[in-house]
């Protein structure tokens, strides 16, 4: 799956930099909301980048070492 992603965001550049920057959104709004607020149910927005920033990860990775762009 890192593969196919490595390849979607090497055709698609700015469709991957669109989700880099909702993801960060989603992190930045959580510590905000999480902060202003005081209610645990906005934790569920810091678990979200917890989860896809490896995928990305995985994915840069891959294209660092298999693609030569």
């Amino acid at each position: 799956m890192d593969r196919c992603y490595a390849r979607f965001s090497s055709n698609h550049p700015w469709l991957h930099l669109s989700f880099l920057a909702i993801v960060a959104a989603i992190f930045s709004i959580s510590c905000y909301q999480l902060l202003v607020n005081e209610e645990l149910i906005f934790a569920i927005g810091l678990v979200v980048p917890v989860v896809i920033i490896p995928f990305f990860a995985m994915a840069a990775n891959y294209k660092r070492k298999y693609m030569h762009d």
